[in-house]
């Protein structure tokens, strides 16, 4: 099993300290910028992991010129090298991005990890 799992108690506690925190890490010029979540495509990210030689997957922080802070996906080989199809002449690159942003896109389940 992967380390990368956790369970929810502890995804709970990390979730609540950066929201309980969320105003004190943003000046106020960038305190809209911070969001909860994204929600991504499950074909975007499995088009990440499809990628011949594709271990693992990175995230990047990005910011968008709204300011608002937006996460990057991008595929990782088992040299810890982006995968990057470009640069190599293997064809298109497999980089997500535009996830749904919470807010003010926000799920009002009350089965969500939050």
């Amino acid at each position: 099993m992967s380390n990368n799992i956790i369970n929810l108690a502890t995804a709970r506690e990390l979730i609540k300290r950066y929201r309980d925190n969320l105003t004190l890490i943003a000046t106020p010029e960038f305190k809209e910028s911070l969001k909860y979540s994204e929600t991504f495509d499950a074909s975007a990210i499995q088009a990440i992991l499809n990628q011949p030689g594709c271990v693992e997957f990175r995230a990047y922080y990005g910011m968008k010129e709204n300011n608002a802070i937006c996460s990057i996906f991008v595929g990782v080989d088992a040299e810890d090298n982006d995968i990057l199809n470009s640069l190599s002449g293997n064809g298109e690159d497999v980089i997500v991005e535009y996830g749904k942003e919470c807010p003010p896109r926000c799920s009002t389940s009350t089965n969500n990890i939050y």
